[in-house]
């Protein structure tokens, strides 16, 4: 096998953060029903006067930014990082919807924003131009440090916080530090819009206080900033009432688009500069023209060859921009051509394209002699910005100077046609096969940081197709990694990154939080007991039947001692029936909605990260009561029967919504694990007892994830458990106890 080299294929754009607008000119034709998009995308970032970019900040944004465009019938383009983005997209013409989003979403943090940009419009024929402005999309929360008088208040210290997350000012940080924070979705789906701010410290007698204030309708892209003013003559002292806590809305204003530009773009007109320009002496056919762009200026380019004698340059290093008279006609003479401002094209931005092309005549390749290694000329091009590119021209004049192409090249793990390749703890990798005589193919990986690399060869035989598959197992959770092709004699000079998803940890996995709240029934306000420490059927992650029962003053489900696998408690669930309805003892995740007659509403499914676990985990112990009770209605719906033994059941499922669900016979609507919502589904019924008496067993539940979970991120969790399984059409024992604890999502 001759020798092998890395052969990149890469998408070069004329901006990272701007995407061309101004393309030098349309270089392929389109039909009538198509047209093309050329799409220019500008990144607000500042927050305030004092915010400071720099050149990592802009490429960080650049790397992150996704750029989605859709239609009617789903996602048309996806691309990730501005650096890959085309100058132009040909497309059907239509209704689209381009987005746009960059930075680091995460709930709350003190440096960490997130940009996003929606943008409706529609394509026709021609070029169609459209522009993306990216806004921050975090609401923003401050302190007014010259608010604060510390002969009033000390040890002051300020919480902002959400549902789900929450950031504190200190004496440390009050005058520089702002607080970035992405809101939460609710049970239902809803963005939240409540900012809490509670303020703390001690006064001047020293005695501590707390004062809390909710913002109501907070909206992204404001700030909120706490300001404190102070009551002199207040007669109470104690507990903040001396404090006047206020909070100003401000919309965030920005200086200014700013344009984030990549270095110069260097190309081949009508063929690939990152291969070989492949013939024999004398025998090759049609001029190599390279085309330049680079913004404002190009203040420098350089030809370089080390060979600069034999290839009939006049040195080993020409700066063409800034070449006399002289050199020129050499090199015109050899038969290269340098033209030096072709077209400078004017941008909308403010900022013009300087186009220009170096042209290698068919007669300058006829003119080289053969020889068994190939001549290489490196092309070097810099801007008024200071940012540059390379490229080399590779030219091989005869069989013995052919440098063949990768055997094996790595494809990007951020598939979203497969967004199941890349779990928690393992990893499915492929690469191209590009040489059908390559042996010993396979991909090698290491953590981000690690110099060690670890090979896994690939076990699939080659009539699978032209490409291989490995699966990469024992991971790190929420880890980045590295990994390349390898070959019997070859290795790849460069590697691609992807990082493993997060875990997620059910709350309250334990039942060690309890609280109650009240419910208006038929009968009255109840209380009602709830899996949870914040007394809120809507914000706990667990919810019961409980509400339903508490009409008739029944607890279904509750906290136990008797069985514990960890902690103080696990939670109990006992079927019962009153004035002649069943009622099963149930568990799940999501909230009791209401009820209506004698008939439940819930909502199934808590907000979840979407990563892909293995299985569920928990420990149970089932007593199923017999002389069970069936309505003759529901006789041929249930796997029961009257005077029988009851069943219980536990399943889980990763769904794209939350799930409704209705007990009523004239709108029934139960979980069905084939409902298009569903992405993962796994069960199990228990049809007798089990467990040891008085002790708890672990179970585990295999999760199978179907086909739409390869291209939809579940966004929640649902977890159902039932002491009675067809409680839903209130059938079963009112004996029928379960136990259970410590619920746990597996990752393998």
């Amino acid at each position: 096998m001759k020798k092998l080299v890395k052969n990149t294929y890469m998408a070069v754009s004329l901006l990272i953060a701007s995407a061309a607008m101004q393309s030098c000119s349309m270089e392929s034709p389109f039909s009538e029903e198509q047209g093309v998009l050329q799409m220019r995308l500008a990144i607000n970032s500042e927050v305030s006067a004092s915010f400071t970019r720099t050149a990592a900040n802009e490429e960080e944004l650049a790397e992150k930014c996704v750029v989605y465009i859709s239609n009617s019938k789903g996602l048309v383009f996806r691309e990730k990082g501005l650096g890959n983005l085309p100058d132009q997209i040909t497309l059907k013409q239509g209704h689209y919807v381009a987005e746009a989003w960059t930075g680091d979403s995460v709930p709350a943090s003190f440096d960490s924003k997130f940009y996003r940009c929606y943008e409706p419009f529609d394509l026709g024929g021609g070029v169609n131009k459209v522009d993306l402005n990216c806004k921050i999309a975090n609401v923003v929360a401050s302190v007014n440090a010259n608010t604060i008088d510390d002969s009033k208040v000390t040890d002051l210290k300020v919480t902002a916080s959400t549902s789900n997350s929450s950031l504190e000012f200190t004496d440390d940080n009050f005058k520089t530090s702002k607080g970035y924070f992405m809101m939460p979705y609710d049970a239902e789906g809803n963005r939240e819009s409540e900012l809490t701010i509670k303020v703390e410290g001690k006064n001047v007698l020293n005695e501590p206080f707390v004062k809390t204030k909710t913002v109501q309708d907070v909206k992204p892209g404001y700030e909120y900033v706490v300001n404190l003013s102070y009551d002199e003559l207040s007669d109470d002292p104690q507990g903040g009432g001396f404090l006047v806590v206020t909070i100003d809305e401000t919309e965030i204003q920005v200086k200014g688009d700013v344009y984030i530009f990549a270095a110069p773009l260097i190309e081949g007109v009508d063929f690939d500069i990152e291969k070989q320009i492949i013939g024999e002496q004398g025998q090759f056919v049609g001029n190599r023209t390279v085309k330049v762009v680079a913004f404002d200026e190009i203040s420098s380019f350089t030809m370089e060859c080390a060979d600069a004698i034999e290839m009939n340059l006049p040195s080993q290093t020409i700066d063409l921009k800034h070449a006399d008279d002289l050199i020129i006609a050499q090199i015109n003479e050899a038969g290269i051509t340098w033209d030096k401002t072709v077209e400078d094209v004017p941008g909308n931005d403010g900022h013009s394209r300087q186009l220009s092309y170096i042209t290698f005549s068919e007669a300058y390749l006829n003119n080289l002699p053969e020889r068994n290694s190939e001549y290489r000329i490196d092309l070097t091009a810099i801007d008024g910005n200071g940012k540059k590119t390379s490229k080399t021209i590779r030219i091989a004049v005869g069989e013995d100077a052919i440098i063949y192409e990768d055997p094996l090249i790595a494809e990007d793990a951020d598939d979203p046609n497969d967004l199941m390749a890349i779990g928690a703890r393992n990893a499915t990798l492929r690469a191209s096969i590009k040489d059908d005589t390559a042996t010993g193919l396979g991909i090698q990986y290491r953590e981000v940081g690690i110099s060690e690399w670890t090979k896994v060869p690939a076990t699939q035989s080659r009539a699978t197709g032209d490409y291989i598959s490995v699966t990469l197992s024992n991971l790190k959770p929420a880890t980045e990694y590295e990994y390349k092709a390898y070959a019997d004699g070859f290795e790849a000079s460069d590697s691609k990154r992807f990082t493993t998803e997060s875990t997620f940890t059910i709350p309250n996995a334990s039942m060690e939080d309890w609280s109650t709240y009240s419910a208006k029934t038929m009968l009255g306000t109840k209380t009602v007991i709830l899996p949870g420490d914040t007394g809120d059927k809507l914000t706990s992650f667990w919810g019961t039947g409980n509400e339903g029962g508490a009409t008739a003053n029944l607890v279904l489900t509750d906290k136990s001692t008797d069985m514990v696998h960890s902690g103080s408690y696990s939670v109990r669930l006992a079927s019962k029936s009153a004035l002649g309805v069943m009622a099963a003892g149930n568990l799940f995740t999501g909230y009791y909605v209401e009820t209506s007659g004698t008939n439940g509403v819930l909502k199934f499914g808590r907000e979840y990260n979407g990563s892909h676990p293995n299985k569920l985990r928990f420990f149970a112990n089932y007593r199923p009561g017999d002389n069970c009770s069936v309505k003759s209605d529901y006789k041929d719906l249930v796997e029961i029967e009257n005077g029988g033994l009851d069943q219980g059941q536990v399943f889980v499922a990763l769904t794209d919504e939350p799930i409704d669900i209705r007990t009523d016979p004239k709108k029934r609507k139960l979980f069905d694990p084939n409902d298009s919502h569903v992405l993962a589904y796994g069960q199990v019924t228990w049809k007798e007892s089990f467990g040891s008496d008085g002790q708890l067993q672990m179970v585990e539940i295999p999760i199978e994830y179907n086909q739409n979970a390869k291209t939809t991120r579940a966004t929640h969790l649902v977890i159902v458990a039932s002491a009675s399984k067809f409680g839903d059409y209130f059938c079963g024992s009112e004996s029928s106890v379960m136990y259970l604890d410590d619920f746990e999502l597996i990752y393998e």
